[in-house]
């Protein structure tokens, strides 16, 4: 019995991917049984991987979506998830060479340190943890100590992986080395499984924390093809780069290039008021999310 059969079975409504515009192919649509909203289905279940992620509210485990859907224990819908199969294939990466992802040493939960940083920047770290999977780096981490890491998933999957200084004079972003992915980092965009039928396109992981799910980052201003292929299958594009001259004119060139994929979709170019997206007000943010609904 696969996943449809089982919703079926149990009279939980349900859309296959590509049917309607929150639900991209190779995944399932549900109402998320967290948000409450009917009909919207934001609620991803992806078929490859059977990870679940909320368009709205995050990451879920597939055992503690079933039992909320089902009305049974943890115990039950366990016993349901284990002899679900995976579709193989269904990821648009298949066919292509998997490295072999490593972690960088001295990984633990968020510190003190971690948390006053963010704070410090309007976010929430206990949100950023558990929707984009944050942890800190300690002092055992040689020369990524005392910076924040950030992971990199793919249909569910940790696929690479890049880390924030939390100090004054450090190198902003070091990402995995080649290595260590499993993925090239620049061959997806971060918060790519959140995205349905509209995208924000941002600079770096921070731009997408503020402006939540739907956002992704291409790790810095240039965009590789695989990126550009991705960001040309959303049906809407919405480019929102740094205010400086040189991420404007980056955005004007990549808008081009968006328009000349023979797809249908349409391609815009916002600017905020603030130097970037990752220090935007929540009045511009609300205001960038209108883009998504």
């Amino acid at each position: 019995m696969n996943l449809q059969s089982l919703l079926t079975e149990h009279g939980v409504p349900f859309v296959e991917g590509g049917s309607h515009r929150h639900v991209r192919e190779g995944w399932i649509g549900l109402d998320c049984c967290w948000c409450g909203t009917t009909g919207r289905w934001h609620l991803g279940v992806h078929l490859g991987t059977l990870s679940a992620s909320c368009w709205r509210c995050g990451r879920h485990d597939l055992t503690s979506v079933l039992a909320r859907l089902f009305g049974v224990d943890r115990g039950r819908a366990w016993s349901l998830v284990k002899d679900l199969p995976k579709t193989r294939g269904i990821s648009r990466w298949a066919g292509l060479v998997k490295g072999k992802l490593r972690l960088p040493p001295g990984l633990e939960p968020l510190t003190g340190a971690h948390r006053r940083y963010l704070l410090g920047r309007g976010f929430d770290p206990d949100l950023l943890v558990r929707l984009w999977g944050l942890q800190g780096l300690g002092p055992l981490a040689g020369r990524l100590s005392w910076r924040l890491w950030i992971p990199v998933h793919l249909d569910g999957e940790v696929v690479s992986w890049t880390t924030r200084a939390i100090g004054d004079g450090d190198r902003r972003y070091i990402s995995a080395s080649p290595e260590d992915e499993a993925w090239p980092i620049k061959s997806t965009l971060y918060g790519w499984d959140y995205v349905r039928h509209a995208v924000i396109v941002c600079e770096g992981p921070a731009d997408a924390w503020r402006v939540g799910p739907g956002a992704v980052a291409t790790h810095g201003l240039a965009v590789s093809s695989s990126q550009l292929k991705l960001l040309a299958s959303v049906p809407r594009r919405i480019v929102c780069f740094d205010n400086s001259p040189v991420a404007q004119r980056t955005a004007d060139g990549l808008c081009e290039q968006l328009r000349c994929f023979p797809v249908p979709g349409e391609t815009i170019r916002v600017e905020i008021d603030a130097d970037d997206p990752g220090s935007a007000s929540m009045r511009e943010v609300v205001k960038l999310r209108r883009f998504l609904e």
